[in-house]
């Protein structure tokens, strides 16, 4: 079988795990055969061969790629997805990418109802490497270029980890006893080196980026306590996307809801509350307000 194969098969009994917990072996079997019923539209390549033993083999893969553990219980007979897995970030981001993956692999047949974004971010193929690296401590090189810079530069770093924000992949890495984020997209000749990194790098992601909206995470300045006034229309997809994970509502009036945050006043949250000023209003504090208020009469400015 082709790797697409492996990883559709993978990717559905994972799927099928988390919207019943312990489901059987012949109920596993014929969801995964309907499932590569569907997927044979576009690829006639692809072969359906399921055994026990496939399974088991299957269930080891799926711990070491995807990381979620999957146990037989005897008592219920059947399969279930350990429920430790399910209170995770990184579970629940799975099962997200899973799910699109499922739907989406049928767009060939599906183009009149299905539109992906044309927008994507650039150098996601380097993400394995940059994992596999982490994992082995080893450290890695590649050429970067910054925004507004013409030359490329080579960074040497221990890479920490990885993180996602707004269809954005950054490495977190300590670069000369520096902790520093990069931007993948910017990123090329990635190469993973020989030497190991660091035991002795200090690093917490929580309390690094415990009050950051993004990536920006300002050395010399402290997180503000914020008050925004929102229209009950925005708050409603406020509570479904909250702007941060410090957000609270302090107060709901008739045609306006008090939002609360601590956070660093940084650009990239800037511009969020600039994208969404027509139903936002800051209330505090008062340096926020006065910086959102130049902004917008530079802008202004350019159309008078």
């Amino acid at each position: 079988m082709s790797k697409q194969g492996y990883i559709a098969r993978y990717f559905n009994i994972v799927r099928k795990l988390s919207q019943q917990k312990y489901c059987s072996f012949e109920n596993l079997e014929r969801f995964l055969e309907r499932e590569f019923e569907m997927l044979q539209i576009n690829d006639d390549t692809l072969e359906f061969n399921f055994s026990k033993r496939t399974l088991q083999r299957d269930i080891k893969e799926i711990r070491n790629v995807l990381g979620i553990d999957i146990m037989y219980s005897r008592s219920q007979k059947g399969y279930y997805i350990i429920q430790d897995d399910y209170s995770s970030d990184l579970f629940l981001k799975t099962l997200e990418e899973i799910n699109s993956f499922s739907a989406l692999k049928l767009t060939n047949s599906l183009e009149s109802i299905v539109y992906l974004e044309k927008r994507k971010p650039k150098r996601a193929e380097f993400l394995p490497d940059i994992v596999q690296a982490i994992q082995r401590k080893k450290k890695i090189e590649f050429h970067y270029q910054k925004f507004g810079e013409e030359k490329e530069t080579i960074r040497k770093v221990s890479p920490i980890a990885i993180r996602e924000h707004n269809n954005r992949w950054y490495l977190i890495a300590d670069d000369k006893g520096t902790v520093k984020n990069f931007g993948l997209e910017r990123m090329n000749k990635v190469k993973i080196l020989s030497d190991k990194i660091d035991d002795n790098i200090e690093f917490n992601y929580d309390d690094k980026y415990k009050f950051a909206f993004g990536i920006i995470v300002p050395t010399d300045e402290k997180p503000e306590k914020i008050v925004l006034s929102v229209t009950k229309k925005q708050a409603e997809y406020l509570q479904s996307l909250p702007l941060h994970e410090s957000q609270e509502v302090i107060e709901t009036k008739n045609n306006e809801v008090l939002i609360g945050l601590e956070l660093f006043l940084t650009d990239d949250f800037i511009s969020e509350i600039l994208a969404m000023s027509r139903t936002v209003t800051i209330i505090e504090p008062k340096k926020l307000k006065d910086k959102v208020k130049s902004i917008l009469k530079e802008t202004l400015g350019k159309y008078e």
